[in-house]
């Protein structure tokens, strides 16, 4: 029942998505010094979900030891890489701009 229950959280919620094909990587640069909740939680739970709906895609976390700003890095085949600043935003707010730019869109 255990394997059910956290296959289901893998598979539904907010980053259960499957991303563009062009998205060559995502990373994400988080400072062990400096308190960044929101960012923690989206590495925690929105980032997972992330990387089971895409296992091909290289998913990197940083943790340098000294203090910065958070950081979300998008790098994409033919341009040049996206990057956000993901201080004072909540781990659903970052989430969601990921997906803007690297989600399929249905229309």
């Amino acid at each position: 029942m255990k394997i059910n229950r956290t296959l289901a959280l893998l598979e539904t919620g907010l980053g259960a998505t499957k991303l563009l094909p062009s998205v060559q990587s995502v990373v994400l640069t988080l400072s062990q010094r400096t308190r960044a909740p929101g960012a923690r939680h989206f590495w925690r739970e929105h980032l997972r979900r992330v990387q089971y709906a895409n296992p091909e895609l290289p998913i990197v976390v940083n943790f340098p030891r000294e203090p910065c700003k958070p950081v979300l890095e998008i790098t994409f085949d033919n341009a040049s890489p996206v990057s956000f600043n993901l201080n004072l935003l909540s781990s659903n707010d970052i989430c969601k701009r990921l997906l803007e730019k690297a989600a399929h869109t249905s229309s």
